[in-house]
């Protein structure tokens, strides 16, 4: 299975190889969500949603929100700032619009630490060393990839 989503606020689950949505999910209270990241253990998956939130979503069966999963903080609207997790699924990441790093607790949803990365623009990926766990690698509009440890 895999998640698209699009600028008129809706996301869509599909079942490879079918070619008509299995789940369609809209809300009028929804903003559009520019990106998703599926969590290492697989049973939840997380949308940066364009309202400077990031919601989490059931993996399983309904995929279903879970409403008191939500990560706050960080100012991404407009922009497609893409969501990380830990190798481990403890933590969770992001950039921002402002160029800054964001990193949440993915049990508590508290935000544990943040750093100016980027200056000319947003932080738009950041990615967690697949072998080194305390490595994470940040890039930006600016057109630098910055290595932190």
């Amino acid at each position: 299975r895999f998640v698209s989503t699009s600028d008129d606020k809706k996301i869509l689950i599909w079942e490879w190889g079918l070619p008509v949505p299995m789940k369609y999910i809209s809300d009028p209270s929804m903003h559009a969500v520019p990106t998703t990241a599926l969590h290492p253990w697989e049973q939840h998956w997380a949308a940066q949603s364009m309202e400077n939130e990031i919601h989490v979503y059931a993996a399983r069966d309904r995929f279903k929100r879970i409403r008191k999963k939500v990560f706050k903080g960080h100012t991404n609207a407009g922009y497609a700032c893409q969501i990380t997790f830990s190798p481990n699924g403890k933590y969770m990441a992001s950039g921002d619009g402002e160029g800054r790093c964001y990193f949440w607790d993915w049990k508590s949803t508290k935000q544990i630490r943040r750093f100016r990365a980027h200056d000319d623009g947003p932080c738009i990926d950041m990615q967690w060393h697949p072998l080194q766990p305390s490595l994470v690698a940040s890039c930006g509009w600016d057109g630098v990839i910055k290595l932190w440890d």
